[in-house]
């Protein structure tokens, strides 16, 4: 469009946008008036005075042609120009930053890296390089996490493992405070990869008055990528249990395609499965496995290069995952003695070796039958009296008991047990449970992610059994379902199994709660009633399982089929998997990069899980080479508002690439509180290749937010204008001609051709 303008008009658009038009030749009002007085008598003897014998429309389009014709003549005379501001000639300086990361290796700049074509753009027989040298002081800086004075663009290696945009553009701008700095030529891919606030620089430099002129290196339409972009898994799980990943998978420049995943760990193979893709957006996939051993592990997930791939740096994402060896304890309250709680304990007699499961059967009025407690005092009155007892399990399964059972205090410390402790709860259905036991004007109602009120229904015998557990979108992939690593085959196997009873419709679950199971009536298809359930809730998970006889799962199903024991099994050991403890450690990520700030976050509780705040707190830091260092974490008040433990923090900067390992100690005055333990990966992948075509849109808003443009490194020779015509102090006005501009002489020609070719269709010529 400007080489259109520029053809017509002999100026691109940028000089009528920032000009002002006038006339070199000025006349007075007079000579005008004696003009426009000489026009009419021309056209007046020419045209109306012979009484020619032309039909009215005719003459009119005669003397309009006529008069335009002389009028632009006149304008002509008058010497049309454009005002507009012009720098004075070093004057004035202008810094020229230009991305020095290792993204500018990409070859996709007509087969070159984006860091030679920058340099070619700098080089000094280059037309852009010497406009700039001829106009302004050149400041030239190379930039990656800082920006670096250069001497020329030869010094630009593009080693660096970040991009931070926003500190190179305050570091170039001070280093140029001594000068007049006209504007910031910024060269870059735009792939700015800091959590600084852009938007925060870009408003100070707009005060200043100091545009920000960017030139956008890599092809960002015709770029072919694949890229690992993030794996979100379990920061820690017990050993045996299956952990499902979310890949999120993005091509660039592909269509729906196949693409295959490997996993490794730390360095072996693991597992390689194939995955349709869409192509053209970001995609999550779902990915299932089962670690090798206790401890802390590094998970690679790759995405195998496809054909045509621009760089295949991003392919691959690593994540840290701690096995542990725990023995979390659940404690499991159960009202009447039934076939449900039977094979509940079954199912984890006979493969489970981590969780420990608790429980109290009562078996007549304050009698109880108690398994797996430690002492002949624990649970003898059913259920723990205080807070404090009840915290030190990690889950709560609430069977068919009515909620009399428990005292006001009792249930609100279930509540605070999930709230404030952050244990997950499990209520089970029953003749007593949910509305029938009477929960729903307790402290228990708040936590249950069903809605629970007043209102019983119960089901006639005969159709007790007809409810099939069917899965939901969420369900097909939650840790809880997974009867087969193949979920196909795993959704084949719910589809097998027999028939169970739902004792009372519960229809209606809370907005914030997940169905993961529906329980549909195999007679009666309008009788749909969610089967299973979570809710996060403070910062606890509550459950809810409304069937009263799972136990089918076992009893009517071949003696092979482990469905029963699988599903018990996977569901309590999912149902304290996020239960923290009373002493935590953790880096803010898992993994980061060498030269990273590495954020370590410790959390302290009493045994009722209410913050220590008073403590002193050492976190030692072993590196892989097995040096350690002590850093003292200190407490901040400002995260004490999310229910969370006392909040201690402080930051660290690691220096070796590997697992480092992190140890907690806890002290008040000469006391020992606690102690936690943790780890966190360096690893030497950088974020500089993800999402790695040009990002135009941040590029153009630095420049919009600034007073200045954007422009592709196949125009940047156009910038020049622009910067060149910037109004300030260190500019003057300068007048560029009008008057022969080619769309004048286009204009004469057409208008004496078009009176010369009406008047001979009149005959008149």
């Amino acid at each position: 469009m400007d080489q259109l303008i520029q053809f017509f008009f002999k100026h691109k658009w940028s000089t009528f946008a920032k000009g002002q038009l006038g006339f070199a030749n000025r006349p007075s009002w007079l000579w005008v008036a004696v003009a426009a007085l000489a026009l009419a008598l021309l056209v007046y003897f020419l045209y109306i005075r012979p009484g020619y014998r032309i039909n009215s429309k005719s003459k009119f389009g005669l003397v309009a042609l006529r008069a335009s014709l002389l009028a632009l003549l006149l304008i002509l005379l008058m010497r049309p120009v454009v005002v507009v501001p012009s720098i004075i000639p070093k004057s004035t300086s202008v810094a020229v930053i230009v991305d020095d990361s290792r993204s500018m290796q990409i070859s996709d700049e007509n087969g070159r890296s984006r860091i030679d074509a920058a340099k070619e753009l700098l080089s000094a027989n280059n037309q852009f390089a010497r406009g700039l040298d001829e106009k302004f002081k050149v400041g030239m800086y190379g930039f990656s996490a800082n920006a670096t004075k250069i001497k020329d663009a030869n010094e630009l290696k593009a080693e660096g493992a970040t991009t931070d945009v926003v500190n190179a553009l305050r570091e170039a701008v001070k280093d140029q405070s001594a000068s007049a700095l006209s504007a910031v030529v910024l060269i870059s891919d735009g792939g700015a990869n800091t959590s600084r606030d852009l938007g925060a620089e870009l408003r100070e430099l707009r005060a200043k008055n100091i545009p920000v002129f960017t030139i956008g290196v890599g092809n960002p339409t015709r770029f072919k990528d694949a890229e690992m972009s993030r794996v979100a898994t379990p920061r820690r799980v017990l050993a045996g249990s299956a952990v499902i990943a979310d890949a999120l998978v993005r091509l660039d420049g592909y269509g729906a395609t196949k693409v295959i995943v490997a996993i490794s760990e730390d360095g072996r193979a693991l597992k390689t499965q194939t995955l349709d893709v869409k192509g053209g957006e970001a995609e999550t996939l779902t990915i299932e496995f089962t670690p090798s051993s206790p401890g802390a592990h590094r998970y690679t997930f790759e995405v195998k290069p496809l054909d045509g791939e621009m760089t295949v740096e991003n392919n691959a994402q690593d994540v840290l995952i701690e096995v542990t060896n725990d023995h979390p304890k659940i404690l499991y309250i159960e009202g009447e003695p039934r076939w449900e709680y039977a094979f509940i304990r079954k199912a984890l007699a006979k493969n489970e070796k981590n969780l420990v499961l608790v429980s109290a059967l009562r078996s007549a009025d304050g009698k109880f039958y108690r398994q797996g407690v430690e002492s002949g005092g624990e649970l003898t009155g059913g259920f723990p009296v205080s807070d404090e007892e009840l915290f030190t399990y990690q889950g709560v399964i609430i069977g068919s008991v009515e909620a009399n059972f428990f005292s006001y205090d009792q249930l609100k410390n279930i509540e605070q047990f999930a709230a404030r402790r952050g244990g997950g709860v499990l209520m089970l259905g029953g003749s007593r449970s949910f509305d029938a036991g009477k929960y729903a004007n307790t402290p228990v109602a708040d936590l249950s992610p069903l809605v629970l009120n007043d209102q019983v229904e119960e089901f006639e015998t005969q159709v007790v059994s007809n409810f099939k557990a069917a899965l939901t979108s969420r369900g097909r992939t939650h840790a809880v379902t997974r009867l087969n690593e193949d979920r196909n085959l795993s959704a084949k196997a719910w589809e097998e199994l027999p028939p169970i009873s739902i004792p009372e419709m519960m229809t209606a679950a809370k907005p914030g709660a997940t169905i993961i199971l529906e329980a549909n009536n195999t007679t009666d298809r309008s009788r749909t009633a969610p089967l299973l359930a979570e809710e996060r809730y403070g910062r606890g998970r509550t459950m809810a399982l409304t069937a009263n006889d799972t136990w089918r799962w076992r009893m009517e199903m071949p003696s092979q089929n482990n469905a029963h024991e699988t599903f018990w099994r996977q569901l309590l050991r999912y149902l304290v998997s996020a239960t923290p403890n009373q002493y935590e450690v953790a880096a803010e990520r898992d993994v980061y990069t060498k030269g990273d700030a590495v954020i370590l976050r410790g959390e302290v509780n009493d045994k009722k899980f209410n913050a220590v705040t008073d403590a002193q707190i050492v976190a030692r830091i072993t590196k892989p080479s097995g040096a350690s260092v002590e850093v003292p974490l200190k407490i901040n008040f400002g995260e004490q508002q999310n229910g969370s433990g006392a909040d201690y923090r402080n930051e660290f900067t690691p220096d070796e690439n590997g697992l480092y390992k992190v140890e907690m100690t806890a002290r008040r005055g000469g006391t020992t509180l606690g102690s936690a333990q943790s780890t966190f990966l360096i690893t030497d992948r950088t974020r500089e290749f993800h999402d790695a075509a040009q990002n135009v849109e941040l590029l153009k808003r630095a420049s919009a937010e600034t007073g200045g443009k954007y422009f592709p490194l196949g125009k940047a020779s156009d910038l020049l204008d622009e910067i060149t015509l910037l109004e300030g102090k260190n500019s003057e006005r300068v007048s560029k001609d009008l008057w022969d501009m080619p769309i004048n002489f286009m204009l004469l020609i057409g208008l004496a051709g078009a009176e010369w070719f009406l008047r001979k269709r009149k005959g008149l010529a």
